[in-house]
């Protein structure tokens, strides 16, 4: 990552969390609506296709590009937000890089999101959706745990990419302490309170909540997963710990760990290159 990108985007993260934690003390609706407030200055190519339309009961996004292919199976990507905030808008770059490069449609579902809906609100929303046959699903951040944890429950050999996926709620390894004053707007306390906003009292150690603590037989119903994470941000030691289970389990896995790079980079491919590259992997992984 350029040195100079690099540090504006430490200075943004260390300025977040000054005013969440000493000045704002804001709620994950007033974050939401300023996160998707940030989305709207996103201006996209003119290629780009968006249309919306109610999906089993979420209100959820396809993004494409003009000349794409017509006959090919969607990508489903499953946003994250600490499953408290972000939406379809807050991940259009992104998708709209993803459906350039593989010529298909990327569906973003608009789940149910905590504290006013939480576990397992948005399992029972993606498990309205019908479709019996193996799905190609991404999942980011929290998205990964809720990607994750649909495809077990399918038990349809879904192929499965997760960027830097939150699969612990237990918040007591090392991705919570890791590197968290310049790779992420968010720290070991931020943790605590969206894993307990998203559970509802729910135990965190239940695998529907952390997948990464699904059985062995379970995970070996997966098709192929890649994992991607950075050595330097929030929860790569999540991903590390689910690339050993995957492994356990005899899952075919490919995974990519970037030296350097902030949690959710791969957001932002107009303006970061190792967000292109992101989904560079992501195309050949999909191809």
């Amino acid at each position: 990552m350029n040195d100079l990108v690099h540090r504006v985007i430490s200075g943004y993260h260390v300025a977040v969390r000054l005013l969440r934690h000493e000045v704002l003390d804001a709620n994950p609706t007033q974050w939401r609506l300023a996160v998707d407030t940030l989305a709207r200055l996103y201006f996209p190519p003119k290629d780009l296709v968006i249309r919306s339309w109610d999906w089993h009961g979420m209100n959820t996004e396809s993004v494409s590009r003009k000349g794409g292919l017509t006959d090919a199976p969607p990508i489903i990507w499953i946003h994250g937000g600490g499953f408290a905030f972000c939406s379809p808008r807050t991940h259009r770059a992104a998708a709209g890089a993803l459906a350039a490069l593989t010529g298909r449609e990327v569906w973003l579902p608009d789940y149910p999101l905590a504290p006013e809906q939480p576990f397992p609100a948005a399992h029972r929303a993606l498990d309205r959706i019908p479709i019996e046959e193996p799905l190609d699903i991404v999942g980011d951040s929290a998205g990964g745990n809720l990607a994750l944890s649909w495809a077990l429950r399918r038990q349809n050999g879904d192929r499965l990419a997760l960027l830097s996926p939150w699969v612990d709620l237990r918040v007591d390894g090392a991705s919570s302490t890791i590197n968290i004053a310049d790779h992420s707007a968010f720290d070991r306390e931020d943790l605590r309170e969206y894993a307990s906003l998203y559970l509802g009292g729910e135990p965190a150690t239940n695998p529907e909540c952390s997948p990464v603590l699904a059985s062995t037989e379970k995970l070996a119903t997966l098709g192929k997963v890649f994992i991607e994470s950075a050595a330097s941000e929030l929860l790569n030691a999540d991903a590390k710990l689910l690339a050993s289970r995957m492994s356990e389990a005899g899952v075919a896995l490919t995974t990519h760990e970037e030296p350097k790079a902030h949690h959710g980079w791969q957001l932002l491919p107009d303006l970061l290159p190792e967000a292109k590259q992101s989904a560079e992997r992501l195309s050949q992984f999909m191809a």
